[in-house]
C-alpha cells in the first residue's frame, strides 16, 4: 500500500471574511457535506475536496513555471503520487477515511495561470474526494490507501 504525508491544507473562507478568500490552514473538520466552514459547506452548496499531490508541482517545476501552492486550488495536498486510484478507492488520511470520486478535470481557469498548464497537468490535476464520515484532517497526518478500486 502506499503512504504519504498531508504537506498543506487550504479553505475557502465564508464572506464574512472575504468573498472566496483561500486560506492555508493546520487543521479542518469535515464531514459528508464537504469541508466544515467553509463557504460552500456554510452556504449549503455541494463543494468537492480537491486533493492534489506533489507530482503536479513537481511537472509545473520541470516546466519552468512558477506555480505557487494552493493555486490549483486544492483543499488537501500531500507528497505521495495517488493519481493511479479509480473511483471507489479509499484513503485515509489521519483517522479520516476518504472515497475517491474521480479525477479533478477543472482546468479552464488554469489558462489564466499560464496558457500551457492546462495540457501540462492533465491527468496530473488531483483527485476529487468525498469523506466517509465526520473527521479531522490537520498537517503531517499520515496518508494512506486502504482500498484500490
Amino acid at each position: 500500500m502506499t503512504n504519504g504525508k498531508v504537506l498543506s491544507l487550504y479553505i475557502t473562507m465564508p464572506d464574512m471574511v472575504r468573498a472566496g478568500h483561500r486560506m492555508k490552514c493546520e487543521d479542518f473538520d469535515c464531514d459528508t457535506n464537504g469541508i466544515v466552514g467553509s463557504r460552500d459547506y456554510d452556504e449549503g452548496v455541494d463543494s468537492p475536496i480537491v486533493l492534489v499531490c506533489k507530482k503536479s508541482y513537481d511537472i509545473i517545476e520541470e516546466a519552468e513555471l512558477v506555480i505557487d501552492e494552493g493555486l490549483l486550488m486544492e483543499s488537501i495536498y500531500v507528497d505521495v503520487n495517488l493519481y493511479h486510484l479509480k473511483a471507489g478507492s479509499i484513503i485515509q488520511i489521519g483517522e479520516t477515511e476518504f472515497e475517491v470520486t474521480g479525477p479533478c478535470e477543472a482546468y479552464r481557469y488554469l489558462y489564466a495561470i499560464a496558457p500551457e498548464l492546462p495540457e501540462l497537468i492533465h491527468g496530473n490535476r488531483g483527485l476529487i474526494i468525498e469523506p466517509v464520515a465526520y473527521g479531522e484532517v490537520a498537517v503531517g497526518n499520515e496518508v494512506k490507501v486502504i482500498k484500490e478500486a
